[in-house]
């Protein structure tokens, strides 16, 4: 998909789109948080910080699926190709988020 260019976003909708998609996805999702920054190559970009259930993180025959539902969700709930902004997805396990305890993905 063409990247259209980047404006203004409204950070309430985004959150609820992201509320919705954490819904959907349970009980594989445990969290959704997200950031808009800038990518490596400068481009304005969204940033998707997934955290999945150990249980769905254990199927490692089903992990590319469940990814590739996870994103599918995310996309279709944010709408992000109208936002103009690139779009990064990470994942962690629960288990791998409380041992890292890392604040951005609290």
């Amino acid at each position: 998909m063409p990247i259209l260019p980047y404006r203004l976003v409204d950070h309430r909708e985004i959150t609820a789109a992201v509320e919705r998609a954490t819904r959907a996805l349970t009980p594989d999702v445990v969290r959704i948080g997200y950031s808009i920054a800038t990518d490596w190559t400068g481009d304005q970009s969204i940033f998707f910080r997934i955290i999945l259930s150990d249980e769905a993180a254990s199927k490692e025959k089903q992990l590319g699926e469940i990814a590739q539902s996870v994103e599918s969700a995310i996309l279709s709930e944010v709408n992000v190709d109208e936002l103009g902004l690139q779009y990064y997805f990470n994942y962690r396990s629960q288990s791998e988020q409380a041992s890292l305890n890392d604040r951005a993905w609290a």
